[in-house]
């Protein structure tokens, strides 16, 4: 969906991915990294909300996507066998009801998480959905 706003966030959510050691954002990427951000704190919940709120900001108060999109993605590769297990029975067995805003919430939710776990989930189809 980012690449739908600007066509380089493919890129650079890539190059921050692999980039190793500190996040400096070049001065004419804060409002990208900014907006990566802030989706990010809109679409993410629980212990992938945490990392984000605990990321690093850059100069001038801005805070910093790029490095909350890093640390997201070291995250969600240090997954245990059995953490990714019981993530993938969640999603194949969602609850809507029990969430708190009723079953439209749960369901806005059950396909936040399938968009963030979908590598480990491969292709699903709108039939299993």
């Amino acid at each position: 969906w980012l690449v739908a706003v600007h066509p380089d966030y493919g890129r650079y959510l890539a190059a921050a991915e692999s980039h190793q050691g500190e996040m400096i954002v070049p001065q004419h990427l804060h409002e990208a990294s900014s907006f990566l951000h802030t989706e990010l704190l809109t679409w993410l919940t629980g212990t992938q909300l945490a990392l984000v709120l605990r990321g690093l900001p850059l100069s001038g108060g801005a805070t910093n996507g790029f490095a909350a999109w890093r640390t997201l993605c070291e995250e969600e590769e240090r997954m245990d066998p059995a953490a990714q297990v019981a993530v993938l029975q969640e999603l194949l067995h969602p609850e809507f009801e029990s969430s708190e805003g009723g079953w439209r919430q749960g369901w806005v939710e059950w396909e936040a998480k399938l968009a963030r776990h979908a590598p480990l989930l491969g292709s699903l189809g709108d039939a299993v959905r």
